[in-house]
């Protein structure tokens, strides 16, 4: 098992925890979304972290955490939120962290985010709903 897939699998009880009637698969238009949909949106994340010009001071770096390649904020954009948030409480054992925040370090990488955004969407792979 790979330190990613710890990472997911020990995230898992973090998200049981807070959101135990799994109103994170929830959109912000308040329609159901799918966990391939989350998929699309952090690989579309991905893409864009690996193809911007990264650099600071721009504070918004083209974007924000959950933006896509296409510049759209989509439904499923507090669900990749969430899921960057309890990522990195699970792998520094914060008690709270804030997408925003982490997104807007000064130090953090296009490689960094790439890679986050890639972890979202194996998160999202493996405890997402299916379509109905």
């Amino acid at each position: 098992m790979t330190t990613t897939e710890t990472l997911i699998d020990r995230a898992r009880g973090l998200y049981e925890k807070k959101y135990p009637e799994g109103r994170l698969w929830w959109g912000t238009d308040g329609q159901p979304i799918t966990g391939a949909q989350v998929v699309a949106h952090a690989e579309a994340a991905a893409e864009r972290a690996a193809t911007i010009n990264w650099k600071v001071p721009d504070s918004f770096r083209a974007g924000g955490p959950g933006e896509v390649a296409d510049g759209r904020v989509r439904t499923t954009y507090y669900a990749v939120g969430a899921i960057i948030e309890m990522l990195i409480r699970t792998a520094t054992g914060a008690p709270y962290a804030d997408a925003w925040a982490w997104y807007l370090r000064p130090d953090l990488t296009a490689d960094e985010a790439r890679a986050m955004y890639m972890d979202v969407a194996a998160f999202a792979r493996r405890y997402g709903p299916e379509a109905a």
